[in-house]
């Protein structure tokens, strides 16, 4: 049988803490991708007040390339992506009749790449060199600037990208194999046909 003893959430400490429950690790998931969306809506405002007029007022080029790339990653790797995975997380199993995701603690540490892939793009600023400057994609020759900035960027997006697999991986299995009775593919609603495409 299952061990169910993690599951659940009795105070707002839970939250912080690792958990298998689905619904539990679907908030954090929500939460987490929108304090990373207003830690980059931070960098957008800052970047826009140095664009407020011609010439260097705040930030040198090299910083706001630094900015504009960090900014595009936590919207694209921490926000857009993993806050969809929120979403499923938390209403997947109870549009199919689940009891769970099919593997928890797959589930959880998938959680917990995230908030480390976000950090790993925010700690590039505190390197020698500086913060990444390659933009989102980090293409070359681009991201030969600041190479221990460029680890960085590269680590989180290892980290943000096996949390989206693993994740994916979860959602595939939970909803091939633990569909209710009488669940049938052509019985799912939309979101449900939305995941598994």
């Amino acid at each position: 049988p299952d061990d169910h003893s993690q599951h659940g959430a009795k105070s707002w400490r839970d939250y912080f803490k690792f958990n298998t429950d689905h619904k539990v690790i679907g908030i954090q998931y929500i939460v987490t991708t929108f304090f990373f969306f207003f830690v980059g809506g931070a960098l957008a405002m800052l970047m826009r007040t140095e664009l407020a007029q011609p010439g260097t007022q705040i930030v040198d080029s090299a910083v706001f390339n630094g900015l504009f790339s960090t900014h595009a990653v936590l919207m694209i790797f921490v926000f857009v992506i993993p806050v969809f995975a929120g979403i499923a997380n938390y209403v997947l199993p109870l549009m199919i009749g689940a009891p769970d995701m099919a593997f928890p603690r797959l589930n959880a540490l998938s959680f917990w790449m995230l908030p480390m892939a976000g950090f790993l793009f925010l700690a590039s600023y505190f390197v020698p060199g500086g913060a990444f400057d390659a933009g989102w994609t980090g293409y070359a020759p681009l991201s030969t600037g600041a190479p221990l900035g460029q680890s960085f960027f590269n680590l989180g997006v290892q980290f943000a990208g096996a949390s989206s697999i693993a994740t994916a991986l979860n959602f595939l299995v939970t909803i091939i194999t633990m569909r209710a009775p009488g669940m049938t593919f052509w019985r799912m609603p939309l979101l449900v046909w939305a995941n598994l495409s």
